[in-house]
């Protein structure tokens, strides 16, 4: 199977360049990958975005990358009290 990407956009331009928070992302894909029991994608972190890319249907890279906004994002919000994607 062909690899697809998605890219997530951070709310702000240097919200992922703290390594602790972009360690925090990857380990929030591999999680979620490995909960539902499939490949976990490749992730580039980048300061305003994340890439992920990995030979899964469309629709499953989608539901991954929406589970870590979502988990990842509520994390941000409580801890530094800023969104951590565009759109939150």
């Amino acid at each position: 199977m062909t690899p697809h990407r998605l890219t997530l956009h951070a709310a702000f331009p240097t919200s992922l360049a703290s390594p602790a928070i972009a360690d925090l992302v990857r380990a929030s894909v591999a999680e979620t990958a490995e909960r539902h029991g499939v490949e976990a994608p490749q992730v580039e972190v980048f300061e305003d975005s994340i890439e992920l890319s990995a030979p899964l249907p469309p629709a499953v890279l989608l539901a991954i990358a929406n589970e870590v906004r979502r988990a990842t994002g509520r994390w941000h919000l409580a801890k530094h009290g800023a969104p951590l994607w565009r759109g939150e």
